[in-house]
């Protein structure tokens, strides 16, 4: 007696009907490929030669033969793509095989390293902040008590330090020798 054999799918989703050996999706692109390439080659051989179109049409028939037939892990070619972007650029490092003693040092190093550098910051900021308060309570105290006191900057006065800031300005840029040559100049 003959043997016949039933194949029954774990899944119902991995039975898929097949039309004279091939599945929709491969006739398809099977279709899209005759459809693209007989007239990629008609069209190119005459102006860029026949071994440069066989190149070009080779490209096409495989990109394409790969979408429709090819399946990785049951993924369909479409899906199987951005994970093979993903690995192969956007996370394509080189991996280095270290001991389980080195990796706690180096975790060691860089932590002590971060706490240092986070307890200087720390240290810098405090003490920037204690600064701006002092400042800040200085020009408060200041601003009331010319308002107690009813005592109010005239133009003139600001006038002349804004002169003088001028006048100390140029003579700090003025060589020794220059210096020298106008406080002469002034005594006389």
């Amino acid at each position: 007696m003959d043997n016949i054999e039933i194949t029954v799918f774990d899944e119902i989703n991995d039975y898929k009907e097949k039309i004279y050996f091939f599945n929709f999706r491969q006739w398809l692109f099977a279709i899209l490929i005759v459809a693209l390439v007989v007239p990629t080659y008609i069209f190119l051989k005459d102006k860029i030669g026949d071994e440069i179109t066989s190149y070009i049409i080779i490209a096409i028939a495989g990109i394409l033969g790969f979408v429709g037939f090819v399946k990785i892990h049951e993924l369909p070619a479409e899906k199987i793509l951005p994970y093979w972007f993903r690995h192969y650029f956007c996370f394509a490092k080189p991996i280095h095989y270290i001991t389980d003693e080195e990796f706690k040092l180096q975790h060691q190093k860089k932590n002590k390293k971060n706490i240092k550098v986070k307890q200087k910051n720390v240290k810098e900021s405090k003490s920037e902040m204690k600064e701006l308060k002092k400042k800040k309570k200085q020009e408060k105290l200041l601003k009331k008590a010319k308002k107690k006191y009813g005592i109010k900057e005239d133009k003139e006065v600001i006038e002349n330090k804004n002169s003088e800031k001028e006048l100390f300005e140029k003579l700090s840029k003025l060589s020794k020798e220059q210096q020298d040559a106008f406080l002469k100049l002034l005594e006389r």
